[in-house]
């Protein structure tokens, strides 16, 4: 029992010697050898473990490209984050890539700045201790400014620049084919342009070639016996076609339009079936459409088609008029004027130069 106490005591006073001598040290000691004798313990101490070691190694790389998937060389790649004192930056290489490293983890704002391009942020970035972070930016082209100029034309000037395309249409390149309208919705005519027009025609250089085809066919089928024969008798008959044609292009293209405000052109329709393109045609003879852009009956052209063979029939030869033929002469005027119309819808087309492009009818 004894024994067992001694040891308890032995083991006390050994346990306690350190305390016990630095009490007495702290006591005795001066100051200064205090602070050295506690330097040197801590000196002994082992160092406690440097996190920077992996705190600091994260990195964030990646590539700019536009949207065609072309490297974005030279943009200005921005990095902010919480545990940054300031944002950290560098340039893409040709390449479009770019490296940022030495971050902590945490998150992060990823911008890129490029020239010709919207500004661009890439969704955040959460980098873990350590992390190699890739990324994969498309950087937006910036948008071409463009303005819009709305200009305004009046409808007469739309009709007088389609007017002068017109002007140009000559079928086989040489007959003219000036009173075809191959643009559907053309805009109407004025009494200006009417007349305009039909001075344009009967001043066109091959109003007397036209005027010399009529009077050879009239002196071979013996029309108009009164005029004789021989040179003399063909020129009578040219006069009388040139007037025919003065008259028909003055009063039934020009004055009788303007009057009764309807257009003396044909409108090529160029679709639909052959048979409704026919009778088509054939009613544009009796059907005109008016200044308003509606269908009516065609008062002009029939008024202007007797009308002019009523003044043709007083210059005629004495033997050759009368009220049959002045009839007669209108009725033959209006069914050239159907047969043309259909010349017109099927064949003209193809064989006129210098239609409007874009001009196919309806």
């Amino acid at each position: 029992m004894k024994s067992q106490m001694a040891c308890s005591v032995h083991k006390f006073f050994a346990a306690s010697l350190p305390l016990f001598l630095f009490i007495f040290l702290s006591a005795t000691l001066p100051s200064h050898a205090q602070t050295a004798m506690l330097a040197s313990a801590a000196s002994a101490l082992p160092n406690a473990p440097d996190p920077a070691g992996t705190a600091h190694s994260g990195v964030i790389s990646g590539t700019v490209v536009d949207p065609t998937g072309e490297p974005i060389a030279n943009a200005e790649v921005n990095v902010r984050g919480q545990s940054l004192p300031a944002p950290m930056s560098t340039k893409t290489d040709t390449q479009g890539k770019f490296t940022i490293g030495g971050l902590g983890s945490g998150d992060y704002t990823v911008t890129v700045f490029a020239t010709h391009f919207l500004n661009t942020t890439a969704p955040t970035v959460a980098l873990g201790d350590g992390e190699v972070y890739r990324l994969s930016i498309t950087a937006t082209p910036i948008p071409q400014s463009s303005t819009t100029v709305e200009v305004t034309a009046s409808e007469q000037e739309i009709a007088t620049a389609q007017l002068h395309l017109e002007e140009k249409q000559r079928i086989l390149g040489f007959v003219p084919n000036f009173y075809t309208s191959y643009v559907w919705d053309a805009a109407p005519l004025d009494a200006k342009q009417k007349m305009a027009l039909s001075f344009h025609s009967l001043l066109d250089p091959f109003t007397p070639f036209e005027a010399a085809a009529a009077a050879g066919a009239e002196q071979v089928a013996g029309l108009q016996s009164g005029y004789g024969s021989g040179a003399e008798g063909y020129g009578k008959r040219y006069g009388a076609a040139y007037a025919d044609i003065f008259v028909s292009r003055i009063i039934g293209d020009g004055l009788l339009p303007s009057v009764f405000r309807q257009d003396p052109r044909y409108f090529y329709r160029g679709t639909g079936s052959v048979g409704s393109r026919m009778w088509y045609a054939a009613r544009s003879a009796f059907v005109a459409r008016g200044d308003n852009g509606k269908w009516e009956p065609n008062y002009s052209g029939l008024l202007g088609d007797f009308t002019s063979a009523g003044i043709s029939n007083a210059y005629s030869s004495p033997s050759d008029r009368g009220l049959g033929t002045t009839l007669q002469n209108g009725a033959i005027l209006v069914a050239g004027d159907a047969f043309e119309d259909e010349l017109l819808e099927f064949l003209s087309r193809k064989l006129t130069h210098h239609i409007p492009p874009g001009a196919h009818g309806k």
